[in-house]
């Protein structure tokens, strides 16, 4: 079985899930006449559970993210302070910051926030890509981001604020993802969508989050390197450049009828 016959998608996983569950009725009273065994009660989490694993890498990189920030509460705040990136970094024996601050996290709900866009994200790209090419577009947007934001951030903005997050490697799998399967349907946000519209409305939040900024160490600037690192990467990778043309069409189509649907209806009538 190849990785990408390995792994899902959710409207799959979901039909699956809603099968075991129309048979969990039935699988009981099976039991209790004893013609099955208990372990057969557990279809449906054995579904969730086969749905969340399938992706390994993604799993992987949520799995570490999460044990870093919980273990980094342990810890003294100096060890923080070596950890992250600071945009002189990039010229120092402290490059390698460019890493490991893509893995800490400002807060919970940051690290949740990211979490969240990770494993979306992420099952997509692992599914179309493989686990190879994932890794290797998580890790480049990572250090692409980080290059840009801090070159940004000295040369431009004369700033050397630190930044931390996984929110430009990230980026880079919303980018790849909207790009190679923008109409694959997602249910991660409880409501089913294509992945397209949850990659722009990411982005979109992480515009406003530019445009606002706030002093909360998010390194917003490092999101729009993320997703300008696609275009790099993707060359690099040698990925199909028709597959990846006919998705960045298909989204500048849509925006360009969402815009046209604001300017004509929605703004007429505010």
């Amino acid at each position: 079985m190849s990785e990408k016959e390995g792994i899902r998608s959710s409207t799959k996983f979901l039909w699956q899930l809603i099968l075991e569950l129309l048979k969990f009725p039935f699988t009981l009273i099976m039991v209790l006449v004893r013609k099955k065994e208990v372990k057969d009660l557990f279809g449906p989490f054995k579904e969730i559970l086969k749905f969340i694993v399938e992706a390994r890498l993604t799993l992987s990189l949520v799995i570490i993210n999460v044990i870093i920030f919980f273990s980094l509460g342990f810890m003294v705040e100096q060890m923080m302070n070596v950890l992250i990136n600071y945009p002189k970094d990039l010229f120092s024996s402290r490059a390698w910051s460019l890493i490991t601050s893509g893995f800490l996290h400002a807060n919970l709900s940051h690290l949740l926030g990211n979490m969240l866009a990770l494993f979306l994200f992420g099952r997509v790209v692992e599914k179309e890509l493989g686990t190879g090419k994932m890794f290797l577009s998580y890790f480049g947007a990572l250090m692409i981001s980080g290059v840009f934001s801090s070159v940004i951030s000295l040369f431009i903005m004369n700033d050397n604020t630190p930044g931390l997050g996984a929110s430009g490697a990230i980026m880079g799998l919303v980018a790849t993802a909207i790009l190679v399967s923008p109409f694959t349907i997602s249910y991660e946000a409880i409501i089913p969508m294509p992945v397209m519209f949850l990659g722009w409305l990411t982005i979109w939040a992480d515009i406003t989050g530019l445009i606002n900024p706030t002093a909360d160490g998010i390194g917003h600037l490092a999101h729009l390197g993320g997703f300008i690192s696609v275009a790099i990467i993707a060359f690099i990778l040698g990925e199909d450049k028709k597959k990846l043309w006919r998705g960045f069409l298909i989204n500048l189509g849509c925006l360009a009828v969402a815009g046209l649907v604001w300017f004509f209806v929605l703004k007429g009538k505010t």
